[in-house]
């Protein structure tokens, strides 16, 4: 059985990314998201038990990146292709900036007309096709979900994040849109004096 459940990130984890660009002086970001469940067992903690150290990732499904929580829904349900050159698809990402770059976890979809599997995850950097199966010898088994259950969940999240993308602008992008406004300004002014 396929699902959701509201999820933090764990701060102060040995080795987890940190960022020196937050003006709040917090090294680490505090980030929300949903988990992927399967029979009620959060994946990410099943997942966990297959790394010598807790991992620093999070899930593609975030309130606080609804473009990206688009494009993610739309990779997990088929309707585009995954975000790793050999067509993985990204189950969980960097906390700090969810670039592929800084390494993911991530599978090989595999969708059938009953079922959905999620085969062969491991560990992958984004600019490479090599994958590091989680568990060594003993991979992380492949978990696979009743397709009707993974769709009807997903696309009720697909909804709520489109809705979330309206009129949304990341911070950084309304930082450059009030400084061009400003130079917009300030130049109108200019010419105006000198008409």
């Amino acid at each position: 059985m396929f699902d959701v459940a509201p999820a933090e990130r764990e701060l102060n984890l040995p080795g987890a990314a940190t960022t020196s660009l937050r003006k709040d002086g917090l090294r680490q970001t505090p980030v929300t998201y949903l988990d992927f469940t399967a029979n009620g067992d959060r994946l990410f903690e099943t997942l966990a038990a297959y790394f010598p150290q807790p991992p620093d990732y999070v899930g593609v499904i975030q309130d606080a990146w609804p473009v990206e929580t688009v494009a993610a829904i739309e990779r997990l349900l088929g309707q585009a292709p995954g975000d790793l050159p050999d067509g993985r698809v990204s189950l969980y990402v960097c906390p700090e900036c969810g670039d592929l770059g800084c390494g993911a976890i991530t599978t090989r979809l595999s969708l059938e007309p009953e079922t959905v599997s999620w085969r062969t995850i491991g560990i992958q950097t984004g600019n490479e096709d090599e994958v590091h199966p989680l568990g060594g010898p003993n991979d992380f088994p492949e978990v696979t979900f009743k397709r009707d259950g993974h769709e009807q969940v997903l696309v009720h999240e697909l909804a709520r994040a489109r809705q979330l993308c309206v009129g949304f602008e990341y911070p950084y992008e309304r930082d450059r849109r009030l400084r061009r406004e400003r130079r917009t300004r300030l130049l109108r002014r200019l010419l105006g004096r000198r008409q």
